[in-house]
């Protein structure tokens, strides 16, 4: 028996915010070098304008890997849920251990 969760993958998660957060910040230093190019000699206009490319491109890459490794880990855990609960339960373990021999 399977049970689906419809949002069991939020769409709002921490690093996709994140990743949303960096891009406004990217729009904004693009605006302030569009307000600012017009007192800037056109090579370093066009340098600031292919690394804001660059760096918009690098956050839909994280973006996109972010959704699919969400996805791929969601898909393994349906999968196989007692191992995942047994690999859970065991490092549980393994780290408890560890954390207590160190005090």
């Amino acid at each position: 028996m399977e049970v689906y969760y419809k949002d069991l993958i939020s769409e709002e998660t921490t690093l996709e915010k994140l990743v949303d957060d960096l891009m406004r910040v990217v729009q904004g230093a693009e605006e302030f070098a569009q307000a600012a190019g017009a007192s800037l000699p056109i090579q370093t206009r066009e340098e600031i304008t292919s690394r804001l490319a660059k760096l918009k491109d690098g956050c839909v890459r994280i973006k996109r890997r972010t959704v699919q490794t969400a996805q791929a880990a969601d898909k393994t855990l349906r999968q196989y849920p007692y191992s995942a609960v047994g690999f859970g339960f065991a490092f549980g373990l393994l780290l408890g251990a560890i954390l207590s021999k160190r005090r």
